[in-house]
């Protein structure tokens, strides 16, 4: 296997991704949702499958958290990810 270190993320998916949560959290009646980078069961190694952060955001980091509001989002990562986000 060869290891390369390019983004696997694509940052473009963010803001029309992000604006159809904030669509389905209007609909539901919700203020807000929490978008962890663990998997459903709190791992630290997550699959493709169960990157949710990486799929809503493009963030492909190994340490994050996303607070999508319906008028806010916020991106919390570690100082390694400075640049990435």
């Amino acid at each position: 296997m060869f290891q390369t270190f390019d983004s696997a993320g694509d940052p473009a998916v963010g803001k029309p991704r992000v604006a159809l949560l904030r669509q389905w959290l209007a609909d539901n009646g919700l203020d807000g949702f929490i978008v962890p980078r663990a998997d459903e069961h709190q791992g630290e190694y997550v699959a493709d499958r169960s990157a949710r952060l990486k799929w809503l955001t493009g963030f492909s980091g190994s340490a994050g958290v996303a607070i999508i509001l319906r008028d806010r989002a916020f991106i919390f990562v570690d100082g390694r990810y400075t640049l990435q986000v």
